[in-house]
């Protein structure tokens, strides 16, 4: 396998795909029978659509926390001790 730092190692045609599509250092090994360019650049595409359903750490979206349960129903609990305490 190639070093990193080594550019896109593909054939020529999922080569320009991967760098339209803004890839900077990739490695690509096909099996099976890639004869047919359009399948090989469908299933090329479609691997660069998987890749986008993953979020990196820069990108995850900021959740504040909430209250605990405990103090969210707080007001519950002391009405059902009420309640019993009869």
């Amino acid at each position: 396998m190639p070093a990193r730092g080594t550019d896109i190692v593909a054939a020529p045609a999922s080569k320009r795909l991967l760098q339209m599509a803004g890839v900077k250092d990739c490695y690509t090994q096909s099996t099976g029978s890639t004869s047919t360019q359009g399948n090989f650049l469908k299933a090329t595409l479609a691997a660069i659509a998987k890749t986008y359903e993953f979020l990196s750490p820069d990108l995850w979206k900021v959740i504040e926390p909430g209250q605990t349960p405990y103090d969210e129903f707080s007001g519950h609990l002391q009405v059902g001790s009420k309640k019993a305490a009869y």
